[in-house]
C-alpha cells in the first residue's frame, strides 16, 4: 500500500512543481521565494525513490539513490528558513527587511545544514530495509539525539506562520505547519503519513507564496 502512496505523492509533487513554475511567470527567477521549488523537487525525488525501490532491487544502485536522499534532505530542507523569512518580507513586516535580519536568516540556514551533516550525514551507514512493501535503505549510523535541523526549521515555520496569520489574515500557512507537526503523533500501519503531511505543508507554502505574490500593500 505504501508503494502506491509514494507513487501518488511523486505524481502529485510533479504537478505541484509545474504549478510552482507557472506561478513564477511574471516574477523574477532570482526571487528568494523560489527556493520552495527546490524543496518540492527534492521531495519529488525522495518519494520517487521510495516508490521505485523494490522494482530497482537491493544493491549499489539503490543504495546510491537513497544516499542522495539524505544529502538532499541535509542541503535543501534548511532552505525553508529562507522561504519563511521571505514570507515576512512579502507581508511588509518592516523590520524583516533590514539587512541584518536577512543575514541572520542566511546564517541560520547555513548552521542548520552544517548541523545535519555533522549529526546525520557524516556518520551515515545505510542498510537495506523492507517495510510495508517498500524497499529502501535505512541509516543506522545516526546518533540517538533529536533531529536538530528538523526541529529548528519547524520552529521557524511555526513562528513565521503565526505572524503571517496575524498580519495577513491567512491561516493556511499555519495549518500546513500544524498538520506537519501533528503527523508524528498519529500512529497508523504506514510509514507514508509523514510524507503525506510533507505534501500538505508544501501545498500550503506554495499557496501562501501565490497569495502573497498577488496581494498588494499600500
Amino acid at each position: 500500500m505504501d508503494t502506491v502512496i509514494y507513487l501518488l505523492l511523486t505524481i502529485a509533487y510533479l504537478f505541484l512543481f509545474v504549478l510552482g513554475i507557472l506561478l513564477t511567470k511574471g516574477h523574477s527567477w532570482t526571487d528568494i521565494g523560489n527556493v520552495l521549488l527546490m524543496v518540492i523537487l527534492a521531495l519529488l525525488y525522495d518519494n520517487g525513490i521510495l516508490a521505485l525501490g523494490k522494482y530497482i532491487g537491493e544493491g549499489d544502485l539503490l543504495r546510491s539513490l537513497n544516499l542522495a536522499r539524505y544529502y538532499l534532505h541535509a542541503l535543501i530542507t534548511p532552505l525553508l528558513v529562507l522561504f519563511a523569512w521571505y514570507t515576512l518580507v512579502k507581508a511588509n513586516i518592516k523590520w524583516t527587511k533590514k539587512s541584518i535580519v536577512q543575514w541572520l536568516a542566511v546564517l541560520l540556514t547555513i548552521c542548520l545544514i552544517i548541523v545535519e551533516f555533522v549529526t546525520v550525514v557524516r556518520g551515515i551507514s545505510l542498510v537495506p530495509a523492507m517495510k510495508y512493501g517498500v524497499l529502501g535503505y535505512k541509516n543506522v549510523g545516526a546518533g540517538e539525539g533529536p533531529p536538530i535541523m528538523v526541529i529548528g526549521v519547524s520552529i521557524v515555520l511555526v513562528i513565521t506562520s503565526i505572524m503571517i496569520w496575524i498580519k495577513q489574515k491567512w491561516p493556511w500557512y499555519f495549518i500546513g505547519t500544524l498538520i506537519m507537526g501533528l503527523a508524528p503523533m498519529i500512529h497508523l500501519k504506514t510509514d507514508a503519513l509523514h510524507n503525506i503531511a510533507e505534501f500538505v505543508l508544501m501545498l500550503a507554502l506554495l499557496a501562501t507564496k501565490a497569495y502573497q505574490d498577488k496581494k498588494k500593500y499600500r
